[in-house]
């Protein structure tokens, strides 16, 4: 996924790393929700630091690093461990506030160092980038026509795809419950400038979503269900791989 696209983390990510995260949020009435989106906007801006730094130094044009933003900025799995970290921090730091409590204090003092790690960590693999970012997908709009369907509970990912063949990260899974004799439909809605066409990922779990199109359908068109049912195609992905990479210093290194 693109670091546009959304928190790098959920809030049930955040149990991975500190058990007792949900309690102490709703004991100290913290939205961990907010604080995700907090963390993320305070490592966007820090990214864009880093990448503002390379392009002085290597770019004949860094005014167009600023409008570009990092929207070229792909999560890597050091990122989103960077993210989760500072995320931890914020929340103990005002849980701290709020209670002057010295348990919350070495926890946010213990994450704060860890996010610090984090982002070394993050800078010394390299923020990755891709030459033509894709968006993450809307979530679709489900449907269903009349067919020889057998009925059921289905779950539709898109993702968006360029004229190059990149493909963005998926959409929030949209869920349809059939009646027998009907056929599910699905509909990508509001593409970006980018792309020029869509795939559909369904499947009876919203975890479990496979490829449905032999190639990329029709911007304005719509996926319906075959009488067959759905096929088992290639599992829904992550989104565009990074192609280069930023260390921080002076030179890029290619991916």
């Amino acid at each position: 996924m693109l670091l546009t696209d959304g928190n790098p983390n959920e809030t049930t990510d955040l149990a991975v790393y500190e058990t007792d995260i949900l309690n102490v949020a709703a004991v100290e009435s913290i939205d961990l929700n907010q604080k995700l989106t907090l963390a993320t906007l305070e490592i966007s801006e820090d990214v864009l630091d880093v990448l503002l730094d390379h392009t002085w130094i290597v770019d004949p044009l860094p005014n167009a690093r600023r409008t570009t933003g990092v929207s070229d900025v792909v999560v890597s799995q050091q990122m989103q461990r960077w993210h989760a970290l500072h995320t931890l921090a914020i929340v103990y730091r005002d849980a701290f506030n709020n209670q002057l409590n010295d348990r919350y204090r070495v926890k946010w003092q213990e994450y704060e160092l860890l996010a610090q790690d984090g982002r070394a960590k993050t800078l010394k693999f390299g923020i990755g980038l891709v030459a033509n970012p894709i968006p993450e997908a809307e979530t679709p709009v489900v449907g269903s026509v009349s067919g020889n369907g057998v009925g059921g509970t289905f779950y539709a990912q898109v993702t968006w795809v360029s004229a190059t063949g990149q493909e963005g990260a998926p959409s929030v899974a949209s869920a349809m419950t059939l009646e027998p004799l009907n056929n599910l439909t699905v509909q990508a809605v509001n593409p970006p400038a980018i792309a020029t066409g869509f795939n559909v990922y369904a499947g009876a779990s919203a975890d479990a979503t496979t490829l449905q199109n032999a190639s990329a359908l029709a911007i304005g068109a719509t996926f319906t269900m075959p009488d067959s049912g759905l096929v088992a195609g290639t599992p829904v992905g992550t989104g565009q791989a990074a192609q280069y990479f930023v260390t921080g210093g002076s030179l890029l290194r290619r991916g």
